[in-house]
């Protein structure tokens, strides 16, 4: 464990420990390394490494999170509160991880199942094919207003942009063969005129009451978009369940995960929270008469400790007045006898 260790050199101060034989967990939580070094001549690095912190580092691009693919026997990465994480959702950034990083088990200390890591890889196959997509399509409106001349510049053009994204995602092949039949059978069976919408971002949902008032009732089974707010989702339940909406308190559980997850803001999106097809949305309506039974508790508790430390301040001054009257009743007979 060397966290918050002023460390601010991957390629300097740490791969150094690259050839330690027996090294399994390395924690580099809160250093300032701002990027991932390969080692020259494509060495191994970290042959034993499977777990890796890097929880408040400066890591600020995916391109140095590929460079973890060169440790095949990683297994575990915690990567939190960096400049990349700060700026996307928990779902975007964890399912991005997990297609970037073929062999990881455990993201942020939660298991990756089988059927969360094929939506992610599916998702960011989508993603990429959409910005490789949208270059072509620019390419074209521009060629409409372009002298037929200059056809060749704006072809080269094009095709150096392609080259970037391509660089900047070199699992997109790989996942793009490994997914393709899958992706086109399940688009040619959809509706036409949903393609390039939200075809691929539609998930599958049981949300489930556990409110006392409505817990027995049947769980609704929705086909919903990964867009949809978390007030939406609210809006539902309180015609589904007749729940409250101020009063309701959402989680969700995918398989493989032992605590389920809040969605404490109405305003972000199922997507934010990586919320995937076959997830349990559970719905729980806060107890309002539970609620003041509980501050009328505390109050009483803390009413309780304040007279405690008061009875124990006036001991305490008790006794102190004591020892004061019986250092002066010393002092006057130590003066007495002399």
């Amino acid at each position: 464990d060397i966290s918050n260790c002023h460390l601010t050199s991957w390629g300097k101060q740490i791969l150094p420990f690259r050839d330690l034989a027996k090294l399994e967990s390395l924690i580099l939580n809160d250093n300032a390394i701002d990027f991932i070094t390969a080692p020259e001549n494509d060495a191994t690095m970290f042959p034993k490494l499977a777990s890796l912190q890097l929880a408040g580092t400066s890591i600020s691009s995916w391109s140095a999170l590929d460079i973890l693919n060169g440790i095949p026997t990683l297994r575990s990465l915690r990567f939190r509160n960096t400049p990349l994480t700060t700026s996307l959702g928990v779902g975007e950034v964890r399912s991005t991880a997990i297609a970037r990083l073929p062999n990881l088990e455990f993201f942020n200390a939660s298991p990756v199942a089988e059927r969360e890591r094929i939506e992610a890889e599916r998702r960011y196959v989508s993603h990429v094919a959409r910005e490789l997509l949208m270059l072509s399509s620019c390419a074209i409106l521009s060629a409409t207003d372009e002298s037929s001349n200059d056809d060749k510049t704006g072809d080269d053009e094009v095709n150096a942009k392609q080259a970037q994204v391509y660089a900047c995602h070199p699992r997109f092949h790989s996942l793009m063969e490994k997914h393709k039949e899958t992706m086109m059978s399940s688009r040619s069976s959809s509706d036409p005129s949903n393609e390039g919408n939200i075809g691929d971002d539609v998930i599958g949902l049981t949300i489930r009451s556990m409110a006392a008032s409505s817990c027995s009732m049947e769980p609704l089974r929705k086909r919903i978009p990964r867009s949809l707010k978390v007030g939406r989702i609210k809006a539902m339940c309180a015609r589904a369940f007749g729940l409250d909406i101020e009063l309701q308190i959402l989680h969700f559980r995918i398989e493989g995960d032992p605590f389920p997850t809040e969605l404490d803001d109405a305003d972000h999106t199922l997507a934010y929270y990586g919320v995937n097809d076959g997830a349990d949305i559970l719905v729980n309506e806060i107890d309002v008469e539970a609620q003041k039974r509980e501050k009328v508790r505390q109050s009483e508790e803390h009413n309780r400790r304040v007279e405690e430390q008061e009875q124990h301040v006036a001991v305490l001054q008790s006794v102190q007045r004591n020892d004061h009257r019986m250092n002066l009743i010393g002092t006057e007979m130590s003066q007495n006898k002399t």
